[in-house]
């Protein structure tokens, strides 16, 4: 028998666990425990891959040979439920559920990659950096965060699950469920590269900004060097000492001329060693 339950329904639990194993229920954000032989009592924060950055709803589920209750407001999860055979056992039912649920994740994960690596392309490639890249990295960041809490918690599920330290479950049913736990644990290494991954765009992100600061600085450098003779022009011939050119006719001419000397010969020299 298969009962699917809204969260404004959760109290049709309590009738299958001690008041303390409820009350963990409420709290705590993943739970997998046995309140009774051959029955399990699974709590989790379901994580949609395809949109981590939206609601986490949790889901709780009581799940015995015979029995199978199911309590969400995640649609996601109710229409996979929905498709699961309701024949078969209950633990069964709840395998295939989480079959159906991780059924597409590795491509959500590869195309998540992917959004990675043209980020890292067009941070390369751009002269200029843009300011959004910043947004976008964080934005990232912390759906690969919820994905990490997610395939944790279901790890640890189906870790106990698998060790089936009480000997309830089937043989092939346990192997099945060994299985999907090691699905679990790829899916969460993959995650942790993900992380790993955005760390480098991260750091080539500031290292681009480190190389357009330097270029700022060496213009600044380089328009500073050219400036600095005429500096000392101005300053020489500013002094209150009666000089020759004073009284030259072509002293100004000369002036001008010598500066626009000093700035072309500068710019040359520069352009020389490739300084700009």
């Amino acid at each position: 028998m298969r009962k699917t339950l809204k969260m404004s329904e959760f109290e049709a639990f309590r009738d299958y666990m001690d008041p303390d194993v409820y009350l963990r229920l409420r709290t705590n954000r993943h739970l997998c425990c046995t309140p009774r032989e051959g029955a399990y009592l699974i709590a989790f924060h379901f994580c949609d891959v395809k949109n981590p950055g939206g609601k986490d709803d949790k889901v709780c589920v009581w799940c015995s040979e015979d029995e199978i209750i199911f309590a969400t407001d995640s649609e996601r999860c109710l229409k996979l439920m929905g498709e699961v055979d309701e024949n078969k056992d209950g633990r069964t039912q709840l395998l295939d559920f989480f079959s159906s649920m991780t059924a597409d994740d590795v491509l959500e994960l590869e195309k998540f990659e992917d959004r990675i690596t043209d980020l890292e392309d067009e941070i390369i490639s751009n002269v200029r950096v843009k300011s959004d890249y910043s947004a976008k990295i964080v934005c990232m960041r912390r759906e690969l965060l919820m994905m990490k809490r997610y395939y944790e918690q279901m790890s640890l599920i189906m870790s106990d699950i698998a060790d089936n330290d009480d000997k309830a479950l089937p043989h092939e049913l346990r192997n099945r469920f060994a299985s999907a736990d090691r699905r679990m644990d790829y899916l969460l290494n993959f995650v942790l590269h993900l992380r790993e991954y955005v760390t480098q765009v991260r750091e080539a992100y500031q290292a681009q900004i480190d190389i357009e600061q330097n270029q700022i600085m060496k213009i600044f450098t380089v328009v500073t060097a050219v400036f600095l003779p005429l500096t000392l022009i101005v300053g020489w011939f500013g002094m209150n000492f009666s000089m020759p050119e004073y009284g030259w006719s072509f002293g100004y001419p000369y002036v001008i001329a010598l500066s626009l000397a000093v700035c072309v010969i500068s710019i040359v020299y520069f352009k020389i060693k490739k300084w700009f």
